[in-house]
């Protein structure tokens, strides 16, 4: 049958529109393989590590890790790239300031981290103008492959004021921190570059005399080692026209007067002690002057929390010890004691002095106390272990077997393997010990600490005796991501005399700011079971910046629970109360967010993981998401905005999980091909045609179409 062309350009337009609907079909199948397959590569997290200016990226994926990108922007295009081949783990330096991460891997795949990580404690330069007399000037400068890459000299940090000038001879180098750092070392460190600092002495003189005219404050100078007390400092002077009278120490750069707490003296060098915090030092004369210039100082490494042993683990076969040491307060351990009397050591013994955390030493049968110190001058409590004489049995079983404030059912029982438990914090401290001293724990089956993922986490405990064979105890812990409901030793309520404190049982740490006016913080704490015994340590005074509460619940079954209070003085008494988000990032989701709405709901489809940026108002205000892994249909992400005074508002993300799937997709098209039919059979009807099908058309269309082709080759 022939057609007539307006036949042909009928069905010409629609072949044309079913091309374009299986294209588009084609299309969004393709893109949910590719986002299926794209949640095999992520960053599982990032976190400060090394003090504070370096941080390490942990990322997993089915092809191999190429590189990472960091940047400030949220912008993948404009970031930094750092090549790391195979490195799941990757270290990188930073100065201050909120940063993206991206990794990539073998595929191409791109994925970003749920959240900015900020650097606050890094290097950073100190200007210094109108300068009169001598001081200090600091600033920062990076290493990369060994190589000093200076950011700025002195004479461009230092701006004398009118009618002074820079006496060269005084401009010398007093701190270099990287002056030992060389490729090798950098490359140990897995650090794609260093941060470093430089101090220089600088002296500003008037144009036309010497330099120390006049009464001046000339140095302030502390140890920066870790200690566990107070720290002296070293205050120098020079004198003008009269005597030195008197010493001025405060916790603020103002300018004191002659009415304020000054520390009588004559001497031109004078000593103080005292804690954690920076401190403005003016020197006065016996005529009443008072020096135009102070000194800061600032002491730091102060830790009086002890280091903790994890764990001793005798080996009667090898004949000797293993202890595991850890130091959450931040000076890192300094060394072990080992002795076969119970008797605490002093600094002063004979110790053996490692950073290491896991330490192993010969020792000859026998019964030994262990006792561990860190770089501060703390000691642990101690343990004790025995090590026996050799012996050939095949005791495979354990002595004990528990985890660090967490209660394990059934009661332990040496010929019990499995067992479960609940936690309420994100840390399983597993500790056991062994029957028999020749047995062993099998290589990272032994005690250890545990990083839990919400939900069930198997635990296994693996023992291997004198003879080789092997016993398991599994230990399955389920944890939700939250502190468990544990009323004896949880607090019921906690308010302050200053701000809005938001509380919640399950978060046992807070920070929030109050005015410089509040120098005393009042604490009420009332426990959920009324017998339960609250602690609370609270400073006497507040300091201007950081200060620390810890408030302890004890309850009646021994358990305890540790709420901490991360307070900030302010330089003003202005407090901001704005907990309000600016902005709410969902990577592959339009949630058309506003401030004022707090819930959202998403289709999760079947993702498990989300991409969750979320960024406050207020640059001061903290933020906490929720994990955004091992998601489920009943999960909800909850993203929390703490203003400075502490109240908080919450954001909520509802998942479902129910998303269209390929067969309904292909479901979908083979309808929509359908209606397209039927309103082409009536289109066709309205303007007169008779529309029936004609198979042998069909089959001698695409016959003469392949003829044609065939033809033209």
């Amino acid at each position: 049958m022939k057609m007539t062309k307006k036949q042909n350009i009928i069905i010409s337009i629609v072949f044309v529109v079913l091309v374009i609907i299986g294209t588009v079909s084609i299309s969004v199948f393709s893109r949910n393989i590719r986002e299926s397959y794209a949640l095999n590569l992520r960053i599982n997290s990032v976190r400060v590590v090394n003090g504070s200016d370096v941080i390490n990226i942990s990322a997993s994926s089915s092809s191999p890790i190429v590189g990472y990108y960091v940047g400030t922007a949220n912008n993948v295009n404009s970031a930094t790239y750092f090549p790391a081949l195979n490195k799941n783990s990757y270290n990188i330096s930073l100065i201050n300031g909120t940063y993206h991460v991206w990794v990539k891997d073998g595929t191409g795949a791109i994925a970003q981290y749920n959240q900015t990580i900020t650097i606050s404690n890094s290097c950073s330069s100190a200007y210094v103008s109108n300068a009169k007399g001598n001081g200090t000037s600091r600033h920062c400068y990076y290493t990369a492959d060994g190589k000093y890459l200076e950011e700025t000299k002195s004479e461009q940090l230092v701006t004398c004021a009118s009618g002074y000038k820079r006496d060269e001879s005084k401009t010398t180098i007093t701190e270099d921190t990287c002056t030992s750092l060389s490729p090798s070392t950098i490359g140990a460190m897995g650090l794609s570059k260093k941060v470093c600092t430089k101090v220089w002495t600088y002296a500003c003189v008037p144009t036309g005399g010497a330099s120390g005219d006049g009464l001046s404050v000339v140095s302030a100078t502390t140890s920066n080692e870790w200690t566990n007390g107070n720290k002296e400092i070293v205050v120098t002077s020079k004198k003008g026209s009269s005597e030195i009278a008197g010493y001025y120490i405060s916790t603020n750069s103002n300018k004191p007067d002659g009415g304020a707490s000054w520390n009588g003296s004559n001497s031109t060098t004078w000593t103080t002690s005292q804690g954690a915090g920076t401190y403005y030092i003016w020197v006065k004369d016996a005529q009443g002057n008072i020096s135009s210039n102070y000194k800061s100082v600032t002491v730091s490494k102060i830790e009086t929390t002890a280091p903790h042993i994890d764990s001793v683990i005798p080996s009667s076969v090898n004949k000797n010890l293993t202890i595991n040491a850890s130091d959450e307060g931040g000076s890192g351990v300094a060394g072990y004691y080992i002795s076969t009397e119970n008797a605490a050591p002093t600094l002063s013994s004979d110790w053996n002095n490692t950073n290491e955390t896991s330490y192993t030493i010969d020792k000859p049968a026998g019964t030994y106390y262990i006792w561990v110190k860190d770089a501060a001058g703390n000691i642990s409590t101690s343990k004790t272990a025995n090590i026996a004489e050799s012996s050939t049995t095949d005791n495979n079983l354990l002595a004990s077997l528990s985890i660090k404030n967490m209660e394990i059912s059934p009661a332990f029982d040496a010929n019990v393997t499995e067992y479960t438990a609940n936690a309420s914090v994100s840390k399983a401290v597993i500790d056991a010990t062994l029957q028999d001293s020749n047995a062993s724990f099998v290589k990272k089956y032994g005690p250890r600490t545990v990083n839990l993922k919400s939900g069930v986490n198997n635990i296994v405990i693996k023992v291997k005796s004198a003879l080789g064979n092997v016993k398991e105890y599994t230990i399955k812990v389920t944890y939700n991501g939250k502190a468990s409901n544990r009323a004896s030793a949880r607090l019921k309520s906690l308010s302050l005399n200053s701000g809005n404190l938001t509380f919640d049982p399950d978060i046992t740490e807070y920070r929030m700011y109050v005015p410089r006016s509040l120098e005393k913080l009042e604490v009420e704490a009332v426990a959920e079971d009324s017998n339960a015994e609250v602690k609370i340590e609270n400073p006497e005074s507040l300091q201007i910046g950081d200060n620390k509460v810890t408030i302890t619940v004890t309850g009646t079954d021994g358990t305890s629970t540790i709420y901490t209070l991360n307070i900030i003085r302010k330089e003003t008494d202005q407090v901001s109360t704005n907990n309000y988000l600016k902005e709410l990032i969902i990577t592959g989701y339009d949630i058309k967010f506003d401030k004022d709405v707090l819930e959202y709901a998403i289709a999760l489809g079947n993702r498990t993981y989300l991409n969750v940026n979320a960024y406050a108002e207020d640059s001061n205000a903290e933020v906490t998401i929720d994990n955004t892994k091992y998601l489920t249909k009943d999960s909800v992400v909850h993203v929390m905005v703490r203003a400075e005074d502490g109240s908080a508002r919450i954001y909520s993300i509802a998942l479902n999980k129910s998303r269209i799937t390929v067969w309904q997709i292909i479901l979908i098209i083979i309808g929509s091909i359908i209606l397209l039919l039927v309103i082409a059979y009536f289109v066709l009807k309205l303007m007169g045609y008779t529309v029936y099908i004609n198979f042998g058309v069909i089959k001698d269309f695409f016959l003469n179409l392949f003829r044609r082709n065939k033809d033209d080759d």
